[in-house]
């Protein structure tokens, strides 16, 4: 007789396992069954580290329409792409997961890639299989909201790149980098974070996105020498840079301007983390002792909470990362202190920035800024 706890770990191990019906087929099994059966192949490429992996397990290959769809019209497998290196490179799989709909002759249909709820999978299945594929679905949403819509224009983007169309894949990226700011000023955060991001994505086997991505930090670059106070040109610049690979041009540029140009004032803030890495402690002062600064983001702080008023519901979680976004401009300066040894003074700085926030991350944060700065009598100071 088994035992309550061997019976409660095996039912804990069923209820975990995948329930769809698929296959343990080699690949070519898999197509050979499916043209005796006129079905088509369904691959599952996953990951053991994926999440949404674990979570299309979970959601959609346990649902019981899904189920019968795929026992219905396909011969599924689920491979994982790391382990199945070869057929993961022939169907280019660059994203997990990564469900491609194939013929029995080996043509892909589709690919539906990320996390799909059983409902969206089931409708986006039966589309492709009635010749409305990713790509058509993709342009067909963003017909609907216009193609002055930078988001849209993005992921139309994305799925053209699931699909091995680089180029239109770019030309789309380039739209959105260069007119989706016009377009939505809310764009601003994607553009220089998730847009580039996909574009190098792009790179790595289309050199063409990466000489895009070169020939505009170069524009940039050249303005921001010449004098440009712009402050898009200058961030632009600098994510250009990061994205390339080659943040180590950012402070070039910079020692390239003259001192005490305003342009130095504008780019200088931008380029904190990088001074810091690179000890080059005075130029994140810039002939301050950080006092100021730190007074100005507190009042910052302070101005922002205001202008949200006690009730609002967003007011909670705002105040949290503005008040850890302040705390970290002030250590940056401590840590700038640290490293030229002006103890007092990252003293004083320490106590304002200990009197606005207490907590131990806050102490923590300091002492980890003074010990990487070399500074053991500043890091005990902060030390709770």
């Amino acid at each position: 007789m088994k035992s309550p706890f061997l019976t409660a770990w095996l039912c804990a191990v069923t209820s975990s396992l995948v329930a769809a019906p698929f296959s343990d087929l080699s690949f070519e099994a898999a197509s050979k069954q499916a043209a005796q059966t006129d079905k088509i192949v369904l691959v599952d490429f996953y990951t053991t580290w994926c999440g949404p992996c674990k979570l299309l397990d979970k959601k959609t290959w346990t649902d019981a329409a899904v189920i019968r769809l795929l026992e219905q019209k396909t011969v599924a497998l689920r491979i994982d792409a790391e382990k199945e290196a070869a057929l993961s490179k022939r169907y280019k799989i660059e994203a997990y997961p990564s469900v491609l709909l194939i013929k029995p002759d080996g043509t892909e249909i589709d690919r539906l890639v990320g996390y799909c709820e059983p409902t969206t999978f089931i409708e986006n299945f039966n589309a492709a299989l009635n010749g409305k594929d990713s790509i058509s679905r993709a342009k067909d949403k963003l017909m609907a909201v216009g193609t002055n819509d930078p988001s849209a224009r993005m992921q139309f983007g994305v799925v053209l790149a699931q699909k091995g169309k680089d180029a239109e894949a770019l030309t789309e990226f380039l739209w959105c980098f260069d007119h989706g700011l016009a377009a939505s000023p809310a764009f601003v955060g994607v553009r220089l974070s998730f847009l580039l991001s996909d574009i190098k994505k792009l790179a790595a086997h289309y050199p063409p996105a990466d000489q895009a991505l070169e020939s505009r930090r170069d524009e940039r670059q050249a303005k921001v020498a010449a004098g440009s106070k712009d402050f898009s040109t200058i961030q632009d610049l600098i994510a250009l840079n990061d994205t390339l690979g080659q943040a180590e041009k950012n402070l070039a540029v910079f020692d390239q301007l003259p001192a005490g140009s305003q342009t130095r004032g504008v780019i200088s803030p931008l380029l904190t983390d990088q001074f810091l890495e690179a000890k080059r402690y005075g130029d994140v002062l810039q002939g301050t002792d950080g006092k100021s600064a730190f007074n100005k983001a507190v009042a910052q702080f302070n101005q922002m909470l205001d202008s949200l008023g006690k009730n609002n519901p967003m007011r909670e979680r705002m105040e949290v990362n503005f008040r850890q976004f302040t705390v970290k401009s002030g250590a940056h300066s401590f840590e700038a202190l640290a490293g030229l040894k002006r103890n007092q003074d990252g003293k004083d700085l320490a106590g304002q920035i200990l009197k606005f926030d207490s907590s131990q991350d806050t102490h923590t944060l300091l002492a980890d800024a003074a010990q990487r700065a070399g500074n053991a009598d500043l890091s005990r100071f902060v030390k709770q």
